[in-house]
């Protein structure tokens, strides 16, 4: 006997939080990634139909509010690039006690650090701190907008599918050089 399965799963979700310049493009190649995005900002003038025409939601209000009613799972990714203080904290403090699957935050090492360094002294664990990426996105020598935005979803797969993050070619000669 012979049998076809064939599954259908809910689609994955990126949560945005932040409507700023990077998380127009970064919607934009999330659909056509297949996954449900939402974008998450406290301001309406930045948080609109007309910056994210293809956006499954648009949330308007507090973020550390508005994300709780989305599902923070294995198959979730939340990208903070808001790069604002009263954003990002709230937010990371809410995230990194849940089974969100990736969290990410645009900026710099410098500023990542800091922000970390701020919810340690709350007394968040290592381990739930060691969770959130920062800088965020693959090193492609992103500049624009879309570039960083690219680097960011690249980053999100590679840990969705747990993939080196490596050239393919270089992949091929690491497992030449391995014998395989």
């Amino acid at each position: 006997m012979r049998a076809f399965v064939e599954s259908f799963a809910p689609p994955s979700i990126l949560l945005i939080v932040g409507a700023g310049h990077v998380a127009m493009p970064l919607t934009v190649m999330a659909k056509t990634l297949g996954f449900r995005t939402i974008v998450v900002d406290g301001r309406p003038r930045f948080a609109n139909r007309e910056r994210f025409p293809g956006a499954d939601e648009i949330r308007v209000g507090i973020p550390s509010e508005l994300i709780r009613s989305v599902p923070m799972i294995l198959t979730t990714a939340l990208v903070l690039v808001a790069h604002d203080y009263k954003y990002d904290l709230p937010v990371l403090r809410y995230a990194v006690g849940t089974q969100v699957g990736y969290i990410g935050m645009l900026g710099s090492t410098r500023r990542g650090n800091a922000i970390l360094s701020l919810l340690r002294d709350e007394g968040v664990a290592e381990e739930e701190l060691a969770r959130v990426r920062v800088p965020i996105g693959l090193d492609l020598g992103a500049e624009s907008a879309s570039e960083i935005a690219l680097a960011i979803l690249a980053e999100i797969l590679a840990v969705r599918k747990r993939a080196t993050g490596l050239p393919i070619s270089e992949k091929a000669r690491q497992g030449l050089k391995a014998g395989r």
